[in-house]
C-alpha cells in the first residue's frame, strides 16, 4: 500500500498484538468488559505466543515483550502498512491533558477500522495466530537534599503528606512498607540527593525503547517516588522507565506489562487517557485486559482517577482508583476542584474515585514540593522563579518543583497498601481497597473538578471524593484486627497526632500534655484498670494470657465526639427512659460511630419490647419500628465482617417479622 501524503506519523509505532485465545473467545470482538474475574478466557497458549514471537519477529518488528494478553511490538509505519495491507492515518481528538484546559492528541488508525485504532490481521501472513493490531494510544500524566521555601501555603515531603494521611503513629510501631514490592510505572528515577539524605532505596528497570537508565529527563517519576517513600519509606521500589514522547507515554500497555512481570505485589501509575463514553477502542480493551490480568495474579493496581478527565484506567472496577483532598491551613479538608469524580459510563454504577490522596486545588495544583532531577521538563516549567499561583517560585534548575494532581494522589495510596501488605501479607486487591474505603476520613465540603461535573462532596460515599481521604492508620488498624496481630493497639487513635493540620472527619484534635496529677497517679490508674479487667478475664478463661499494657501515650485530651458518646450511652443504658429518647440516643451513637455492639443488641432484643408496650397509638408504634429497621440496616451497611453482619442475627429477623417491616425499596427494605 502508499501511504496517504502529508500524514504526520511518528518515526516508531508501539502496538499490541493479541494471540489467539485458547477457549476461542476474542478479545477484540467481545462485547464483555473484561475484569480479573473473566480475565482467564482470554490467555493465549504459550506455543502460539513462541511462534508468533517469531512470525512477527520475520515480518520486521521489534518484540519488546511476551504475555498471556498480548505480545508488544514497535516498528516503522511502512512495516504495519506493508505486512496488513493497510494505510495508518493520524486523527485529531479533543482532550484534556490537565487540569481543565481543553486541548487535542492525535490518534493513530487506519480507513474503516472496525473500531478506533484496530488493524485488520486477515490479509496477512498471521491471520491464523493473531485477532488483530491494537495501535497503543497516548497517555499522559496527570538538585540539593533541602527544598527551598517559597512563600505560600504548600506540603513538604515527607513530614506534611505523612501526617497528612495519618502515617506518623504506623511508622513508630515499625510498619515502614519493610520487605514490600511496589513497582511505579513513570517517566524514570533520579537519584536526587533527598533520597540519599533519606535513605530511600530504588532501581529503574527499561521499558522497550526507553534509554539512560540513571536519568530522568521529564521529572514526573522522580517527583511522584517522594509521595510513596513518604507514606512507606523502607518500600523496595522498582521504577518501570516508560518511552516518553512531548511528556506522553507511547507504549504504555508494554510498561505496565513490564512491570507485572516482576511479579511485585503493588503497581502505581500515575497516567492515563480519558473515556467517558462506550464504545472501547482496540487498545482499551487491551489496556483492561492487562490490568485484569495483573490482579487476577493478586497484585494490587492502583491508578489515578484523572484531572478534570475521564480516566479510562482509572474506572476499570479491579483498580483502586486515586481521587484528590485538599488540605488547608487551617486543618480543613475539602475536595481538590483539580481532580476527577464522576459515575463511570464504561462501568455503569463504577464510581470514581475510590478514596482519595492530598491534591492540590486549579488552577495548577501546585501543592507539594517534590524533588526532580535538575533541569527536568517539570523544574523548567514549574520554575523560574514565576510568581505562585502561575508557577511554584522556585528555579528552573535547582531540582526541585511544587506540584500535585491525582498523579500524587496514587503512590500516596501505593504507601498505605504496601503498609497494609507488610502486616498483612496474603491480602487481595479487593480486601486492601476495601480497607481502605471503610477506614477513610468522609470528606463534607468542596467539589470535585468541573470537567467531570464538578460534584459536591457529602456525607457518606460520594462522587466528589469516593470513600473519602485515606487514613493510614485506620487502614491498618483493620488490617491487623483481620489478620489476627497485635501490633497496634485499639486505644492508639488519630488522636494521639499533634500535628496542627491533621484532623478527622467530626472534630480536630491535639495530642494532651500529661497533667502532673495524672502522671503522678498513672500506677494508681493502671491498678484500677487491671482490677476491671480481670473482672472480664474471670467471665472468659481465654483472655487470661493477656493484660492491659499502659503508658501517658495512651492518654489524649477528651473529644467533643467522645462526651457527646458518653451522654448517649448513659440514656441508651435508662431501660425506665422513654423509648422514644433511646431510640433516639441509638441513631446518635450510629452517626458519630460509637458502641455499635451496644446499640445492636438495644435494636434487636430491648426496642421491640418497649415499642410493643405503647398503648392506644398504632401510627407511633409503626414510626418507631420503621426507625429501628431504619438504624439495623445502617449497622448492616456499615458492617466490616460479613459473617457478623446484622442480616445473620436471628433476633434481628425475629425482630423484623414481629415488627412488620413495611418494606419501601422494590421487595426488600435496606434492613431486609
Amino acid at each position: 500500500m502508499v501511504r496517504q501524503e502529508n500524514q504526520n506519523l511518528p518515526s516508531i509505532i508501539y502496538a499490541e498484538v493479541p494471540v489467539r485465545s485458547q477457549s476461542g473467545d476474542s478479545l477484540l470482538k467481545t462485547s464483555e468488559l473484561i475484569t480479573s474475574e473473566n480475565v482467564e478466557r482470554f490467555y493465549s497458549e504459550p506455543q502460539l505466543v513462541n511462534a508468533t514471537t517469531e512470525k512477527l519477529r520475520a515480518e520486521g518488528f521489534e518484540v519488546l515483550s511476551e504475555g498471556p494478553i498480548s505480545i508488544t511490538i514497535a516498528a516503522p509505519p511502512e512495516v504495519y502498512e506493508r505486512v496488513f495491507q493497510t494505510n495508518i492515518i493520524s486523527q485529531e481528538i479533543p482532550l484534556i491533558k490537565a487540569g481543565v484546559y481543553p486541548t487535542k492528541a492525535k490518534l493513530l488508525s487506519v480507513p474503516n477500522a472496525e473500531m478506533p485504532g484496530l488493524m485488520d490481521a486477515s490479509k496477512s501472513s498471521l491471520s491464523n495466530f493473531i485477532e488483530g493490531v491494537a495501535i497503543n494510544e497516548p497517555v499522559y500524566y496527570m538538585a540539593s537534599a533541602v527544598p527551598p521555601k517559597p512563600n505560600y501555603w504548600h506540603l513538604n515531603v515527607p513530614d506534611d503528606i505523612s501526617k497528612g494521611i495519618n502515617a506518623d503513629p504506623v511508622h513508630r510501631q515499625g510498619i515502614t512498607g519493610r520487605g514490600v514490592k511496589v513497582v511505579m510505572v513513570d517517566s524514570g528515577w533520579y537519584r536526587h540527593p533527598f533520597f540519599e539524605a533519606n535513605g530511600y532505596q530504588g532501581k529503574v528497570v527499561l521499558d522497550g525503547g526507553a534509554v539512560n537508565p540513571e536519568s530522568d529527563e521529564n521529572g514526573h517519576g522522580t517527583g511522584e517516588s517522594a509521595n510513596l517513600f513518604a507514606i512507606a519509606p523502607n518500600v523496595e521500589l522498582t521504577m518501570v522507565k516508560a518511552k516518553l514522547k512531548k511528556s506522553a507515554l507511547v507504549n504504555s500497555v508494554g510498561a505496565f506489562k513490564k512491570a507485572v512481570s516482576l511479579n511485585p505485589d503493588i503497581i502505581s501509575c500515575s497516567w492515563g487517557d480519558s473515556q467517558r463514553d462506550p464504545p472501547l477502542s482496540a487498545f482499551a480493551k487491551v489496556m483492561y485486559a492487562v490490568v485484569s490480568d495483573a490482579v487476577n495474579r493478586g497484585i494490587i493496581v492502583i491508578f489515578s482517577a484523572g484531572n478534570g478527565r475521564w480516566s479510562l484506567q482509572g474506572q476499570h472496577p479491579d483498580v483502586i482508583s486515586a481521587g484528590g483532598v485538599y488540605l488547608s491551613s487551617d486543618g480543613k479538608l475539602e475536595a481538590s476542584d483539580y481532580a476527577s469524580g464522576f459515575r463511570s459510563r464504561v462501568f455503569p454504577q463504577r464510581i470514581v474515585p475510590d478514596v482519595c490522596g492530598l491534591v492540590g486545588k486549579l488552577p495548577r495544583a501546585t501543592y507539594i514540593m517534590l524533588p526532580v532531577q535538575p533541569g527536568s521538563l517539570i523544574d523548567v516549567t514549574h520554575g523560574g522563579l514565576t510568581r505562585y499561583p502561575d508557577g511554584d517560585e522556585t528555579l528552573s534548575n535547582d531540582g526541585w518543583a511544587v506540584f500535585s494532581g491525582t498523579s500524587a494522589a496514587a503512590p500516596q495510596l501505593a504507601g498505605i497498601c504496601a503498609l497494609i501488605k507488610q502486616v498483612y501479607p496474603q491480602i487481595s486487591p479487593q480486601q486492601t481497597r476495601d480497607f481502605l474505603k471503610k477506614t477513610a476520613r468522609d470528606i463534607l465540603a468542596g467539589r470535585s473538578s468541573f470537567g467531570t461535573g464538578g460534584n459536591q462532596a457529602t456525607v457518606g460515599v460520594d462522587l466528589a471524593t469516593g470513600a473519602g481521604l485515606a487514613d493510614a492508620f485506620q487502614a491498618i488498624m483493620m488490617a491487623t484486627k483481620i489478620a489476627g496481630k497485635t501490633i497496634l493497639s485499639d486505644s492508639q487513635t488519630v488522636e494521639e497526632q499533634p500535628e496542627k493540620f491533621l484532623v478527622t472527619n467530626q472534630v480536630e484534635t491535639k495530642e494532651m500534655i500529661m497533667d502532673p496529677i495524672l502522671d503522678s497517679k498513672l500506677s494508681d490508674i493502671i491498678w484500677e484498670f487491671d482490677k476491671v479487667l480481670q473482672k472480664v478475664m474471670d467471665k472468659n478463661p481465654q483472655m487470661e494470657k493477656v493484660e492491659l499494657s499502659l503508658s501517658d501515650l495512651k492518654f489524649v485530651s477528651r473529644s467533643p465526639s467522645t462526651k457527646a458518646a458518653a451522654s448517649l450511652r448513659k440514656i441508651l443504658e435508662k431501660s425506665d427512659e422513654d423509648i422514644k429518647l433511646r431510640l433516639s440516643a441509638s441513631e446518635g451513637l450510629l452517626k458519630i460511630g460509637y458502641y455499635q455492639e451496644r446499640v445492636l443488641k438495644f435494636l434487636t432484643e430491648e426496642a421491640l419490647t418497649e415499642i410493643e408496650k405503647i398503648e392506644n397509638n398504632e401510627t407511633e408504634k409503626s414510626n418507631l419500628r420503621d426507625r429501628a429497621i431504619q438504624a439495623l440496616g445502617e449497622i448492616s451497611s456499615e458492617s466490616v465482617d460479613t459473617s457478623e453482619s446484622v442480616d445473620t442475627s436471628d433476633s434481628a429477623l425475629e425482630f423484623r417479622k414481629s415488627s412488620g417491616c413495611r418494606c419501601r425499596k422494590g421487595d426488600k427494605c435496606v434492613a431486609c
